[in-house]
């Protein structure tokens, strides 16, 4: 598997506005998918994931500082589980190698059981539940509870490399 960096801005936007995955990844307040346009903040890591010539889809990093980054999952629906678990899995070792990154958090609404899976899948992402933000998130005009989940790099402090 690979996964590379990505500002092909044109392809970002065509994972996120997927039909099948846009409204899953989207609260009440969210753009029509025809005029979402893709934040190009130079600090987010739009990282693609790639089994030999098939897109898998990407994950989106979003460093809050230099060591605690939030991640987001796009991944296309027509992926195996199989392959979406060893994506997960391997994209997080990919980022303790080549970000500085120690700390990756993601805040999933509770109303999005499959990306709760993904994020605490033990063959997958692996993260840890740690806290609950209560009534944070507004679907389908109702309130619902983000899980807060999150993973630090092992072994404490290492060398950082910075792309």
């Amino acid at each position: 598997m690979t996964f590379l960096r990505t500002k092909n801005w044109e392809l970002v936007r065509e994972v996120l506005t997927h039909p099948k995955l846009y409204g899953h990844m989207t609260d009440d307040f969210a753009p029509a998918r025809e005029t979402f346009e893709v934040n190009r903040h130079p600090a987010i890591w739009y990282v693609l994931a790639v089994e030999g010539t098939r897109l898998l889809g990407m994950f989106c990093f979003f460093p809050e500082n230099d060591i605690c980054w939030a991640a987001h999952a796009a991944l296309l629906r027509r992926v195996p589980p199989a392959l979406t678990r060893k994506a997960g899995r391997e994209v997080v070792a990919w980022l303790w190698e080549h970000t500085a990154c120690r700390r990756l958090t993601a805040s999933v609404p509770e109303c999005n059981r499959a990306a709760v899976r993904y994020g605490l899948d033990e063959e997958g992402m692996h993260l840890r539940p740690y806290g609950i933000n209560e009534k944070s998130f507004l679907k389908d005009g109702k309130l619902w509870d983000q899980i807060l989940m999150g993973r630090s790099r092992p072994g404490g402090v290492t060398q950082c490399h910075r792309s």
